[in-house]
């Protein structure tokens, strides 16, 4: 799959000079839509995508300049998701296995159930283990064998194969419905921890948007 957001590429028309402009810029249509859907039969790039024409967002394609362009911005959020899902999952600590399959993703703030090709390119996208010792695996808190900082290492990793999205690592509260095992709510213990006692915990999370 492509790793760039954008799709440009010349095309050169030898044609009649007797032929209208409005014949040219339905030439110059055809070519766009043809290399567009022959970059994505090939999986070079996926299926969602947005097109701008002279810089016109949505523009129909005919509508371009003869000295203009049209260029087709594609929707990497789906990609960035699965390897993202992919790589908290591999990176994953496993003892029964639990940790490792618990992994979630929400999709502006809601459980995505749907093929993650389909997750929309202005969305808000989190990626999230909902299980209650989540936190002190990602702060190393749980075990001092088991490496911390798991998140932080899965988001440079795409910040590198992704550059046209924006990645973060932050930490969130969790309802209701997206697991059964959240929220889960502080018990009380000793020292610091006991003034937060009956808090709801916050969820390490990893953040998906596309860069502004």
């Amino acid at each position: 799959m492509a790793r760039a957001a954008t799709f440009s590429r010349s095309l050169r028309l030898f044609v009649d000079r007797n032929l209208s402009p409005e014949a040219l810029r339905a030439e110059l249509a055809r070519r766009a839509i043809a290399a567009r859907e022959d970059l994505i039969a090939r999986g070079e790039a996926p299926p969602s995508w947005r097109r701008y024409v002279d810089g016109k967002a949505d523009a129909p394609e005919s509508s371009v300049r003869l000295d203009g362009a049209i260029l087709y911005r594609f929707n990497l959020t789906g990609e960035a998701a699965q390897a993202a899902l992919d790589l908290c999952r591999s990176t994953s600590p496993v003892r029964s296995g639990r940790f490792r399959d618990a992994w979630v993703l929400l999709c502006d703030d809601r459980p995505w159930k749907q093929p993650l090709k389909e997750l929309p390119a202005g969305a808000t996208i989190l990626i999230v283990n909902p299980m209650p010792y989540a936190r002190k695996i990602e702060t190393g808190a749980l075990e001092p064998r088991i490496r911390r900082n798991q998140l932080e290492r899965v988001r440079q990793n795409l910040m590198r194969r992704f550059p046209t999205l924006s990645f973060g690592k932050i930490f969130i509260r969790l309802g209701s419905g997206v697991a059964a095992s959240a929220p889960y709510i502080l018990r009380g213990a000793s020292g610091e921890r006991r003034t937060r006692a009956g808090a709801a915990m916050t969820y390490p999370a990893l953040e998906i948007t596309a860069r502004s």
